[in-house]
């Protein structure tokens, strides 16, 4: 198998932030009309091997199923570039390569095929994990594309825009909109949030806990079915819920079932979870916690090796502790990786480093700007460093 690095969007998004890359984004938008869309050629040679690739992959047999795909991928199939890119999204079998998945997405909704609404998702969430001011709006354009090609798990994402003012003005009533019409269309995760939103009362509703519970109650049956179906992501939020005690009894075991079962099926974030979990519930004597530790920790690098940055700012974290006997020389390292990867959290950490010039040349400036960075994704984290560094600069400048 080819061996590819990780790269991200980041350097793509910066160049956006300088004019060219933005128009030749915005007129690429525009031109990729339904009624211009190129025909997806037919070859029932091609179909059958993407199926068998698809079963691959439920096989955990990761590396074979990414050779089939990027083979078709290169003989110009759509579907087989649509699963190409969420390969390299996500590493499957190979090393995470984001620009190469959003290349493969980019060539991918050209054609007018059945997966041409979540190719456009997809490409979405990618701008989402990458820096830049213009990437959220960019990717709310991408979100709304795919509404237009009847993808409609594009509400989910939507709401979160329109909840947050990211890449959109702030707008509850639209988050409210956005959520309610992907709870209809049966998206169990926009469900939950529904439910909890009404449960609390929050975008102006009136609080109705009982309908709350219904709503969800449904929508946990349904996670159930898909994660038993091999859905990592249900298993996912399944675990989320069991671990908080939201909406049913907290229970810790079945949340490290279902995020055991979600790491299995390669779900990157529930690799992460799992870790995060299995560290934080105490053992029943030394032996069993460096166990634990070991375990969890391969865990966490699994999940950074599939380009998880919350994964790469855990790890960075624990070496900067000596947590489990790791060397604080290496925490700089994960946060760099994570700042590649767009998350926050490493943005936030590597920041304060670089202010302290603790384990990093102190660097006010480049503090600065990773902290401005990690703000513009809505990490309060970083938001609230940047106040800090900010006044900071401030006072060194009037001292000056």
């Amino acid at each position: 198998m080819t061996s590819l690095r990780y790269r991200s969007l980041t350097s793509l998004c910066l160049a956006l932030m300088a004019g060219a890359g933005l128009t030749l984004a915005a007129v690429q938008l525009d031109s990729w009309k339904v009624d211009s869309a190129r025909n997806a050629p037919v070859d029932p040679v091609v179909t059958e091997a993407l199926g068998q690739a698809r079963g691959l992959q439920k096989l955990g047999r990761w590396d074979e199923a990414a050779v089939i795909f990027e083979r078709y991928a290169q003989q110009g199939h759509p579907t087989a570039m649509f699963h190409a890119a969420k390969v390299y999204s996500r590493g499957w079998g190979v090393a995470p390569d984001l620009e190469h998945a959003r290349q493969m997405l980019l060539r991918a909704v050209q054609y007018q095929f059945a997966h041409r609404g979540e190719a456009a998702f997809e490409l979405g969430r990618l701008y989402q994990r990458s820096a830049g001011p213009d990437c959220n709006r960019i990717a709310v354009e991408w979100f709304l594309r795919a509404l237009d090609w009847n993808y409609r798990k594009a509400h989910v994402q939507l709401a979160m825009h329109y909840e947050r003012g990211l890449g959109v003005e702030q707008n509850v009533d639209r988050a409210v909109t956005h959520y309610r019409a992907a709870a209809e269309a049966g998206y169990e995760t926009a469900s939950i949030r529904f439910a909890r939103a009404l449960f609390k009362g929050r975008f102006g509703m009136t609080p109705d806990p009982q309908r709350a519970q219904r709503l969800a109650e449904r929508a946990i049956e349904a996670l159930k079915r898909k994660a038993a179906e091999g859905s990592g992501s249900a298993a996912k939020t399944l675990g989320r819920l069991y671990r908080d005690g939201e909406f049913v009894e907290a229970d810790r075991k079945l949340a490290l079932r279902w995020l055991k079962r979600a790491g299995h099926l390669g779900d990157a974030g529930g690799m992460h979870d799992l870790a995060r979990l299995m560290l934080a519930i105490p053992a029943a004597g030394d032996a069993e916690a460096e166990d634990k530790a070991q375990e969890a920790l391969t865990w966490l690098r699994r999940a950074a090796g599939m380009g998880h940055g919350g994964a790469m700012t855990a790890l960075g974290r624990l070496h900067l502790k000596e947590d489990h006997g790791l060397p604080r020389s290496a925490a700089v390292g994960w946060f760099k990786k994570g700042v590649e990867v767009g998350h926050g959290g490493s943005m936030e950490e590597l920041a304060r480093l670089c202010a302290e010039g603790e384990l990093t040349p102190r660097d006010l400036p480049a503090a600065i700007t990773l902290a401005r960075r990690g703000a513009s994704l809505g990490h309060r984290g970083s938001q609230s460093l940047l106040e800090e560094l900010l006044a900071m600069e401030a006072n060194g400048r009037s001292r000056g």
